[in-house]
């Protein structure tokens, strides 16, 4: 299991952010890759079929509870990094969705929008909550890569009370925004009081990733919400009605190892954990 150096502590605690490579063997990449061009049905190799979907700014794929998914979510690495950042091993990990972002068609019409946000009022973050996204393929800074604002983290004066989540151009002025890239199994994990986004894509291959992270247990949703989900195959209800959906999605409910059990919530951690 991966184990977090001081550097990575004080990369998040200062920065909001830190990138772990390698969080997850490359065969758990390539599978779901490999669901995310049959789903969409497109060939990597010819970028004409990159486009038959719109899948709006952030490309997402709406699929939540794929086999290839859960296998992920429940690689001991993953459950390790967010245990020894969130101070405990009681997690349940988030039913999220893909991300399939081809090459813009216009960058130049595209290129001053950066939809720098947050996805929470930091008045609403009264303990650490860490958002993740992992790089299905290798990653460059061009290629819609996530991008975030260290520098306005932890300023109050510009986080607080603010009328709205999204960051305008004029903002942004002063401070830097940097696009992370990363090779295939890399996992960024950010605070929730960071601003970020991912940048258009201005390369000539598209980005594929998938939203991972997790929380302690019962803290945001009940077993008795979570549990349905994956036995039916269906999407938080927050994240229903995308176009694309399949609901409920096909076959039948993905196999869960004794790890991803607990990350559900279907089986209970034990008292000393």
């Amino acid at each position: 299991m991966l184990t977090l150096s001081k550097e990575n502590r004080h990369q998040l605690s200062e920065n909001g952010y830190l990138v772990i490579p390698d969080a997850v063997p490359p065969s758990l990449c390539d599978d779901a890759v490999n669901l995310i061009t049959q789903f969409l049905d497109i060939d990597l190799d010819h970028a004409e079929s990159w486009y038959q979907k719109d899948l709006g700014y952030n490309g997402i794929v709406p699929v939540h509870q794929h086999q290839s998914l859960w296998n992920i979510r429940q690689h001991p690495n993953i459950h390790a990094l967010f245990s020894q950042l969130l101070g405990t091993e009681k997690l349940w990990v988030r039913m999220d969705r893909l991300s399939f972002k081809p090459p813009s068609r216009d960058p130049e019409a595209e290129r001053p929008k950066r939809h720098i946000h947050l996805d929470f009022p930091v008045e609403q973050l009264t303990s650490l909550r860490l958002q993740g996204i992992l790089y299905l393929t290798d990653t460059e800074k061009d290629q819609g890569a996530f991008c975030c604002v260290p520098s306005l983290f932890k300023n109050d004066d510009v986080l607080r009370n603010r009328k709205s989540l999204w960051f305008s151009e004029d903002e942004l002025t002063d401070y830097p925004v940097e696009s992370i890239e990363g090779n295939a199994g890399s996992l960024i994990i950010w605070d929730s009081g960071l601003p970020h986004s991912g940048m258009l894509n201005v390369s000539d291959r598209p980005r594929l990733a998938f939203y991972l992270s997790m929380f302690p247990a019962g803290t945001e949703e009940s077993s008795e919400e979570r549990v349905p989900l994956w036995q039916e195959k269906r999407a938080p209800e927050k994240w229903r009605g995308l176009p694309y959906q399949q609901d409920p999605e096909p076959g039948k409910s993905a196999e869960l190892s004794e790890l991803g059990k607990k990350l559900l919530g279907i089986e209970y951690y034990p008292e000393d954990c």
